[in-house]
């Protein structure tokens, strides 16, 4: 059956990616949705969930948590309101988002830096990983400010010398260490991950990254 966001009205195709549904029934399409995670975003919370791998793990070694792996459940604050409460929500978030937006003048968007990782990409399967030799680096943070998109040139300035570096792939990112699924965007609010085919060692924790 076709639903409709119950915001901006578009039809909302079956199985759709990023679709909230609200606690009165109602839903509201991913780009609505995202206009507010710069007041609601998402958060993330460790739990113990059971593990095939570390069943067989644990049996052999015989610790106490038997069967369990450490997993990141993601909670949307966005489910516990009714449509009217969501665009209540919506109207605070665009007030909040053109008081950031003039803090940053003219940039298109703001990135805080969390933390850098480097690694290698699995060319071939999870059953049997082949690593490609080129390094990727990740800065994983959390968007501020605008929109980000994949391909943006970002910006760091250390001792009145400006870094750059261009994205060469944008993922969702899950507060933990991991990587996340490829997106085309993130706005305001959003953790995200952004990939480098370069080496990022001048960005660091709590670095602002500008997107002019």
């Amino acid at each position: 059956m076709a639903r409709s966001c119950g915001h901006c009205g578009r039809t909302i195709e079956e199985k759709e990616y990023g679709v909230v549904n609200l606690k009165d029934g109602q839903c509201v399409c991913k780009d609505c949705a995202d206009q507010t995670r710069i007041l609601y975003p998402y958060r993330y919370v460790k739990e113990l969930r059971e593990s095939t791998i570390a069943k067989e793990y644990t049996k052999l070694k015989n610790e106490a948590i038997y069967g369990m792996t450490v997993g990141t459940n993601r909670i949307d604050p966005l489910t516990e309101m009714t449509l009217e409460e969501f665009k209540s929500a919506l109207e605070e978030s665009q007030k909040a988002a053109e008081a950031q937006a003039a803090l940053y003048d003219r940039a298109k968007a703001v990135i805080e830096a969390d933390h850098v990782r480097k690694y290698y990409i699995n060319i071939g399967s999870s059953e049997k990983p082949k690593y490609n030799k080129r390094k990727v680096y990740g800065v994983f943070g959390k968007v501020i400010h605008g929109e980000l998109i994949t391909g943006a040139e970002v910006v760091v300035s250390h001792k009145d010398r400006d870094y750059s570096a261009k994205i060469w792939e944008l993922q969702d990112w899950d507060g933990t260490g991991h990587t996340g699924m490829p997106v085309g965007k993130a706005t305001a609010g959003k953790l995200v991950n952004m990939l480098f085919e370069q080496e990022m060692n001048f960005v660091f924790p709590g670095d602002t990254l500008i997107v002019r």
